[in-house]
C-alpha cells in the first residue's frame, strides 16, 4: 500500500490541474493554469508555448502569475521549435541557458520537455522547463504529455470560441451595413419617385420614366453587391448604362484610367448617366445615325485631388426647345450631384449637341482607398 500512494498522489494533482486547465477561460488562463499545474505535478518552473506563424512566443511563470510574449528569435522558442519537428516528447538540457522576460529580468530553463500539440490548436508545442538542477522523475514525465494535450484541447476550444465571437461581430456589423445600405436605396427610390412626379407630364410619361429609373438604379445595386469591397469600376458603369439602351458601339467612345466609385457616388452617378443616356436617345446624339458620343475622365491632383469627367455630344441639331426643359437628369446635375458629393458641374445644350461637366472632389464619399488611387 505505501509504494501506491506517489501514484495515487501524482492522479490527484493530474486530475486537479486537468480540471482547471478545461474550466480556464481566454488563451492565457489556458497556459497560465496548464503551467500552475506542471509546478504542481513535477515542480516545473514553468511553460512556454510556440504560436504556429513562429513570430514570437509565450511564456508563463506559476510563481509571477503573469503570461508574457517572448520576442521570435529568442533561444528558447528555437529549441523548442527544433524538438517539435521531432514529432515526439523530446527532453533537452542546456545547462545555464537564461530567458530574458519582457521586464528585463533573467531566469534559467536549463532542462526542457517539449510536447508537440498539433498546428490545430493554434501551437506548434509547449514546452515545460525546469531550473536549479531539477527535472522530472519518469512517473511525472509520463503524465506531463497528458498535461500537454489537454491544454491543446483547450487552447483548440478557445480558438474555436475566439472565431465564433469574431464571426458573430462580423455578421452584426454586416447586418448593420445591410439595414443602412437599405434605407440609403429606399430614400433615393423615394427621392426618385417625388422628382418624377414633378418633371412628368403625364402618367405614362410618369410610369415609364419611373421603371427606367429603378432600373438603372437596380443595375447599380448588382455592381455594388459584386464589388461590395472594391467599389464598382467607373468604365462599367458607362458601358453597362450604355448597353442596357441598345447603343451601338461605333457611336460613342470611352476614354479614362481605372478609377473606382464608392457606393454613394456610384448610386448618383449611375442615374446620372442613365438621365444623360435617355436624354441623348429622345433629344440627342443617339437620335441620327451620325451622332457621337465621348464620355472622358482624368485626375487632376491640383489644387486639390479632383475627378475631372466630361460628357460631349456631338453631329447633332438640339431644338430650341428642348434647351428650356428642366427635368429629372438636370436636377441630378445641377442640384444633387453638388449637395451630396460636393461636385462642381455644368450642363449645356448647343447645336452641335450636349455637353456636361462634372468635376467630383476625390475623398472617402467618392473613391474606394483614396491614398492608393491617387497618382
Amino acid at each position: 500500500m505505501t509504494s501506491a500512494r506517489p501514484d495515487l498522489d501524482l492522479s490527484r494533482r493530474l486530475n486537479g490541474g486537468l480540471k482547471r486547465i478545461a474550466s480556464a477561460h481566454g488563451i492565457d488562463a489556458v497556459l497560465h493554469a496548464t503551467a500552475t499545474a506542471a509546478r504542481e505535478l513535477a515542480n516545473a518552473a514553468g511553460l512556454c508555448a510556440v504560436p504556429n506563424h513562429q513570430t514570437h512566443c509565450v511564456i508563463s511563470i506559476p510563481e509571477r502569475g503573469t503570461v508574457s510574449t517572448l520576442n521570435g528569435n529568442s533561444a528558447l522558442q528555437r529549441l523548442i521549435t527544433g524538438a517539435v519537428a521531432a514529432g515526439e516528447a523530446i527532453v533537452q538540457h542546456r545547462p545555464f541557458m537564461e530567458v530574458e522576460l519582457p521586464s528585463g529580468q533573467r531566469l534559467l530553463a536549463e532542462t526542457l520537455l517539449t510536447v508537440p500539440v498539433g498546428a490545430d490548436s493554434g501551437y506548434l508545442g509547449l514546452a515545460f522547463f525546469w531550473r536549479d538542477g531539477l527535472t522530472p522523475t519518469d512517473a511525472q514525465m509520463t503524465l506531463l504529455p497528458g498535461l500537454a494535450w489537454t491544454s491543446c484541447l483547450a487552447l483548440r476550444a478557445q480558438q474555436h470560441e475566439r472565431q465564433l465571437l469574431e464571426s458573430r461581430r462580423e455578421q452584426q456589423l454586416q447586418l448593420a451595413e445591410i439595414e443602412h445600405r437599405a434605407r440609403n436605396v429606399l430614400a433615393t427610390v423615394r427621392s426618385i419617385i417625388r422628382r418624377s412626379g414633378q418633371t412628368a407630364e403625364s402618367s405614362e410619361d410618369f410610369a415609364s420614366h419611373l421603371e427606367a429609373r429603378i432600373s438603372a438604379l437596380a443595375r447599380t445595386q448588382g455592381a455594388l453587391t459584386i464589388d461590395q469591397h472594391s467599389g464598382p469600376e467607373l468604365e462599367d458603369l458607362i458601358r453597362a448604362e450604355l448597353t442596357a439602351n441598345a447603343v451601338r458601339d461605333n457611336q460613342f467612345s470611352i476614354a479614362g484610367p481605372s478609377w473606382r466609385l464608392a457606393r454613394r457616388a456610384a448610386e448618383t452617378m449611375a442615374l446620372t448617366l442613365h438621365e444623360l443616356t435617355m436624354n441623348a436617345i429622345k433629344f440627342g446624339a443617339f437620335t441620327v445615325p451620325d451622332g457621337r458620343l465621348s464620355v472622358s475622365w482624368d485626375i487632376d491632383t491640383k489644387p486639390a485631388p479632383t475627378l475631372r469627367w466630361r460628357w460631349v455630344e456631338s453631329n447633332i441639331h438640339i431644338p430650341r426647345t428642348a434647351s428650356r426643359r428642366r427635368g429629372f437628369g438636370r436636377e441630378l446635375i445641377e442640384r444633387l450631384l453638388p449637395y451630396e458629393l460636393g461636385a462642381v458641374t455644368r450642363y449645356t445644350l448647343d447645336d452641335g449637341g450636349a455637353q456636361c461637366e462634372i468635376d467630383l472632389p476625390i475623398n472617402e464619399r467618392t473613391a474606394i482607398d483614396v491614398g492608393r488611387t491617387l497618382p
